[in-house]
């Protein structure tokens, strides 16, 4: 198993989720880091990145995690403000394409 694979589960009951039957990468992940506390979060810190991790489920289906990453510290940061959980019965062709094979994408 991933060492983010390991982040995203030892988070997954810490955080807000919700439900789509469909992910889709614009409305699903790029909008959540287009916040403004977290574009700001983002240009303050530059220790801090943006990262979308996705497990790829048993049955099918897929839990994300969009998040701030502390390079540094090398963690998850501020869960309960800047971390949302995503659990989805498919992905879209864009974030299909995004991810590929990984289980995490930096978002610049």
């Amino acid at each position: 198993m991933s060492y983010f694979i390991e982040l995203l589960r030892s988070i997954w009951n810490k955080i807000k989720k919700f439900f789509v039957k469909v992910l889709n990468f614009v409305n699903n992940i790029i909008n959540f880091f287009r916040n403004p506390q977290r574009l700001n979060k983002l240009k303050e810190d530059r220790d801090l990145i943006a990262i979308s991790i996705k497990e790829n489920l048993d049955n099918g289906k897929f839990n994300v995690v969009n998040c701030l990453y502390d390079k540094v510290l090398e963690d998850i940061v501020e869960v309960e403000t800047d971390a949302i959980g995503i659990e989805a019965e498919k992905l879209d062709n864009d974030t299909r394409q995004k991810f590929g094979n990984k289980d995490m994408i930096v978002l610049n």
